[in-house]
């Protein structure tokens, strides 16, 4: 009874955080860590809310254009699909591949556990280089690689330096401001169209998300920023952005990643997710596996039936009076990075708002910005980064 509770809970809070940007799990699970629960309960509201809360945060990505942790590399994509009315079509494809990544991860973490340490010890003394090639790759492929160059630069600059302010949230005012407030700036009256357009989903698919369960299982190895946007970012070389292929494999690295970071977590001692850093400290992840991967997945499913049957009442949502709308929201933004991260955190978005808008002016690859996550990652395997 009180497993079902947590588990009904932790479902609820995962909704919550996910609709809305900036309140993320780690930030609740840090509070409910004061509150007197059981070991067992806390485990089981945790394990709960990170698919629901993943899940969801792509709503607001894909309609709304609001980058999350996880979910800001699909913003591109996603909110071209959007513009051109095909919004339910980006959503379903996020829905599906998510709900049998975990499947498909599910299958996979038992014998995840075996080779995470071989892996681990061939690839990371080589990981600096391998980053460092795809990065000049990325660039080189930009249609002005010179300017690309200065905007991956000046992201990367922005990304050191909102790591380095010692804000609760550095990705939240980085994110918001170079995708989220540079495009909803550029909103208009009635800009976006009725999201009639649903296409079905292909079973083309599964490879791209097999890929992104392949690469999601090997994110939390890299060590580095955030290995999941880095790993999906990487990808873009070899799949195009604006096609259902990339949100396809990228919603499926976001959802794996977090499966597999139970493996890395009793495998090799490492939790690079804050959730499951918590949630190693209420549960022997090693010995409770069977049980997490349950409550995960039936988390996931659930999460997916519910958005899947509520898909075309968020659509209309999204497409109401946008110009409004988006102005609450560019409003809701820098309140949130005010009272998560003060002075510094808007300083941060309003540069990062500016690089976005200039970037875009400039006829440059959004993507290129992706340099906030890349180059710190370079400088940190460099040991410049400190």
């Amino acid at each position: 009874m009180m497993d079902a509770l947590a588990f009904i809970i932790g479902f609820l809070l995962g909704i919550f955080t996910g609709l809305l940007p900036g309140i993320h799990p780690n930030l609740l699970a840090s509070i409910l860590s004061t509150a007197s629960l059981p070991p067992d309960f806390m485990a089981i509201l945790l394990i709960a809310m990170v698919p629901a809360n993943i899940i969801t945060s792509f709503i607001i990505t894909v309609f709304f254009g609001i980058p999350e942790g996880s979910t800001f590399i699909i913003t591109l994509p996603a909110q071209r699909m959007t513009i051109q009315g095909r919004g339910l079509t980006a959503l379903k494809v996020v829905l599906l591949s998510t709900l049998l990544a975990t499947l498909f991860s599910g299958l996979f973490i038992y014998p995840s556990l075996f080779l995470f340490p071989f892996v681990y010890s061939i690839l990371s003394p080589f990981m600096k280089y391998i980053v460092l090639t795809f990065s000049v790759i990325f660039i080189l492929k930009s249609k002005k690689p010179f300017l690309a160059f200065l905007v991956f630069l000046s992201s990367g600059l922005l990304g050191c330096f909102s790591l380095k302010s010692g804000i609760y949230d550095p990705f939240l005012p980085l994110f918001s401001g170079m995708f989220a407030i540079s495009a909803l700036l550029n909103i208009g009256e009635n800009t976006l169209p009725e999201q009639k357009t649903e296409e079905p989903f292909r079973l083309i698919l599964i490879p791209y998300i097999m890929l992104g369960v392949a690469l999601g299982m090997f994110a939390d190895l890299l060590p580095g920023v955030s290995s999941p946007a880095q790993v999906a970012t990487l990808m873009s070389l070899i799949i195009p952005t604006d096609s259902l292929m990339y949100i396809s494999s990228v919603s499926s690295i976001a959802v794996s990643e977090s499966v597999f970071s139970l493996s890395t977590e009793a495998s090799l001692n490492k939790s690079r997710i804050g959730t499951t850093a918590w949630l190693a400290q209420f549960i022997d992840i090693g010995n409770n596996l069977p049980l997490l991967l349950a409550a995960f997945l039936f988390s996931a499913a659930l999460t997916t039936i519910l958005l899947y049957k509520a898909r075309k009442r968020i659509s209309k949502i999204a497409v109401l009076n946008s110009r409004p709308l988006a102005i609450i929201l560019i409003f809701y933004l820098f309140a949130v990075v005010a009272i998560l991260d003060g002075f510094a955190g808007i300083i941060i978005l309003l540069v990062g708002t500016a690089l976005g808008w200039f970037t875009v002016r400039l006829g440059i690859e959004r993507t290129q910005m992706m340099g906030a996550v890349i180059l710190p990652t370079l400088l940190l395997l460099f040991r410049i980064f400190i």
